[in-house]
């Protein structure tokens, strides 16, 4: 069986890492090659877009999207990598939160851009190496602030010191920082106590099949994929030009990045704006 190239929708179990997921679609269907547009901790649950083959060489487009969750706070317990897979370190006695407090917290973060310090306990790199690897030896080190944007925080209930929200946030937000924020702007602490992607870009949990009823014919082409992920794709005139990576210009286009195709819609690469109407290739012999 040789699968074409393309992208599966995957409901990630809890559990399981995403490289975990993506080795056992790959050994599923005999896939050459594989890759992801976005990890889910371990704990987490939902959508992991897996890029199968030739998608892998859109990857940096696809790891761009905006993403939505939908998580569970509890309060008034802090774990060492802010989610319920860690050691607690902190406990407090719980005290009455009124709900109308909560809803305030979550208005002040609603639509908000700011500098976001991502847990020791994750896989950026420092100095070439992933924090949790300084976690893990007790070492100390600096943790740069990201800037991130909350485009929405949702209240979707309170009970039993629990919060239930939903987020739709930028690329490279940490949900868990995020929590432990909301925790502080409270007077309290908190950790996830469960984690769901609901979105990834243009690709919904709906859409989504788990490891065991994936099937071949669920594969999503790439076209198909460019167009949900809202990319343009167009086609010129000058498809030579194209083919040897030279500076085209392109007229009345009212989007800075294209993908361009031939006449057999072959997606062959990606054209960025670089000043007015000239545009540069920013990916090549795409082919796809």
């Amino acid at each position: 069986m040789f699968l074409s190239s393309g992208i599966f929708i995957v409901d990630k179990p809890e559990g399981l890492s995403t490289n975990a997921v993506i080795q056992k679609v790959k050994r599923k269907f005999n896939i050459k090659k594989i890759g992801h547009a976005g990890t889910l901790d371990p704990l987490a649950t939902g959508v992991v877009v897996c890029l199968v083959n030739s998608a892998t060489k859109i990857s940096d487009f696809l790891l761009n999207a905006d993403k939505q969750y939908l998580v569970t706070v509890k309060l008034f317990v802090a774990t060492d990598s802010y989610d319920a897979d860690g050691t607690i370190i902190e406990q407090q006695e719980p005290w009455k939160i009124e709900t109308s407090q909560v809803e305030a917290v979550i208005a002040k973060f609603n639509g908000l851009t700011y500098k976001q310090t991502p847990p020791i306990y994750s896989a950026i790199k420092v100095n070439g190496k992933k924090l949790y690897e300084y976690a893990r030896e007790n070492t100390q080190i600096a943790v740069e602030p990201r800037e991130i944007t909350i485009q929405a925080l949702e209240f979707v209930n309170f009970q039993n010191d629990e919060i239930t929200l939903k987020i739709d946030c930028s690329k490279g937000t940490y949900v868990r920082s995020l929590i432990v924020d909301i925790a502080k702007e409270l007077g309290t602490i908190a950790h996830v106590k469960t984690l769901r992607r609901t979105q990834s870009g243009g690709f919904a949990i709906n859409s989504a099949k788990s490891l065991d009823t994936l099937e071949e014919n669920d594969l999503i082409s790439l076209r198909q994929t460019l167009l949900l992920s809202k990319q343009t794709i167009i086609t010129v005139n000058n498809i030579k030009d194209v083919e040897f990576g030279k500076k085209i210009l392109l007229s009345n286009c009212d989007v800075d990045l294209v993908f361009i195709e031939d006449d057999k819609q072959n997606i062959i690469a990606c054209y960025q704006r670089e000043k007015n109407d000239l545009f540069a290739c920013r990916r090549g012999g795409l082919n796809l």
